[in-house]
């Protein structure tokens, strides 16, 4: 329980962190980060990979009702809420698509120490950072092209860069 506490602490830091341009996506790319972690879970991937469609589906969803409410009733109200979403999507799933695996830090103590890390919430994480990471890019090629966006392109590069991680992970862990 602690390691998930420190993991919602650190994705809230995170997001401190973040460009500030970062803007919520359409429902269109909401719903096919969803339907994409949906069919990836049926197909037999691994809980990472899902994780990581999952979290990005949470993220999305968060920002996306963010985007709704046209008055900020809490400061960083945003991030609240794309944190609440996550929490509440990941969390309760963590229990049926867990996966642990161990790392053993040698330098860590006289004898060294051994984490045990769920890969499901570190995809959830990985898949969050990128959905708040795709809008920046998304601008840098924007204002690369002189201002020129190629059709779908905000959706296109969502849709690559959670394909690329993912079959990164699978090939792999």
């Amino acid at each position: 329980m602690m390691i998930g506490a420190t993991l919602l602490a650190g994705l809230f830091a995170l997001q401190l962190l973040l460009p500030a341009t970062a803007h919520a996506h359409c429902p269109l790319c909401t719903a096919g980060a969803g339907v994409v972690a949906l069919g990836a879970a049926k197909l037999g991937v691994g809980p990472m990979a899902v994780g990581i469609l999952l979290g990005a589906f949470a993220v999305a969803l968060g920002l996306w009702v963010a985007r709704l409410l046209k008055k900020q009733y809490v400061p960083r109200q945003k991030a609240v809420l794309a944190i609440f979403s996550f929490a509440t999507t990941i969390f309760p799933l963590q229990s049926a698509l867990a996966d642990y695996t161990s790392v053993y830090l040698p330098f860590w103590g006289e004898y060294g120490k051994t984490l045990v890390i769920n890969l499901f919430i570190v995809g959830a994480i990985i898949g969050g950072v990128l959905i708040l990471f795709s809008p920046y890019l998304s601008k840098k090629l924007a204002l690369a092209r002189g201002g020129a966006m190629y059709p779908f392109q905000g959706m296109v590069i969502t849709l690559v860069l959670l394909v690329c991680a993912v079959v990164a992970i699978e090939l792999v862990v």
